[in-house]
């Protein structure tokens, strides 16, 4: 089980800084020709154009499981991912993360630790769901930063 964020101003704080350190990043793939964005740096791993995408999936993701809770996501619910081009996946982050952050502004703060199912995790509760959201988001800020820095943007 992931550990449990339950103080939802915790947690907006943590989403605001998502945002920040996203607008420094599209800007910084902005100045980058669009070669650059789909160089994977290193031979097998994702681009910044795939890691960008994928984190603007998995937030929908995650998000789905919470709405649905405890119920599970079926397959055939699964969001799509937004094509491999900057403009799309800017419009897809802002999208996810606008969803994330009205959910939880407009709960009260019990919801945080309600019943959530999420994927082969399991049984958490919303608030772990968006512990792992963070989380995963920081993992990816990770490769975006050092793949930004080798195409001379970091």
């Amino acid at each position: 089980m992931y550990p449990t964020l339950e103080s939802r101003s915790d947690i907006l704080k943590m989403l605001d800084e998502i945002t920040q350190n996203r607008k420094v990043i599209l800007e910084q793939c902005r100045q980058l020709r669009e070669e650059q964005l789909r160089d994977s740096v290193y031979p097998g791993t994702w681009s910044v154009l795939q890691n960008l995408a994928h984190l603007a999936w998995a937030e929908a993701w995650m998000l789905a499981w919470i709405q649905r809770r405890p119920a599970e996501v079926k397959p055939e619910e699964r969001p799509p991912e937004p094509p491999l081009e900057l403009p799309a996946i800017r419009t897809a982050l802002d999208e996810a993360h606008a969803a994330v952050i009205a959910f939880v502004k407009g709960h009260p703060e019990e919801v945080l630790r309600e019943r959530c199912w999420y994927g082969r995790k399991g049984e958490q509760t919303v608030g772990g769901v968006l512990f792992h959201l963070i989380e995963h988001e920081i993992h990816h800020r990770g490769f975006i930063g050092h793949k930004l820095g080798k195409l001379g943007q970091g």
